[in-house]
C-alpha cells in the first residue's frame, strides 16, 4: 500500500476471483487488525451490487488505485 487509505478514497476491494471498486468511508482498529469500510454503488462497482451498500473487510482486501487511474 503506498500511503495510508483515507475517508472519500477510491479503491479497489478484492471481490471473489475478481475485484470491485468502492469508496473508503471509515478506516478503524488496531495496527494489526486494520478494518476498512466501504460503501459500494452501483456506477462505481460495475453494477455488482443493485443499490448501495457497505461492506466491511481488512485492510489487506483493500487495494490503493495507482494516481491517475
Amino acid at each position: 500500500m503506498r500511503t495510508k487509505l483515507r475517508a472519500g478514497e477510491v479503491v479497489d476491494i478484492d471481490w471473489g476471483l475478481s475485484t470491485v471498486a468502492g469508496k473508503v468511508l471509515e478506516v478503524y482498529g488496531p495496527p494489526h487488525r486494520v478494518q476498512v469500510t466501504v460503501e459500494l454503488s452501483p456506477e462505481l462497482s460495475s453494477y455488482v451490487v443493485a443499490e448501495t451498500t457497505t461492506v466491511t473487510v481488512s485492510s489487506a482486501s483493500v487495494h490503493q488505485r495507482p494516481i491517475g487511474a
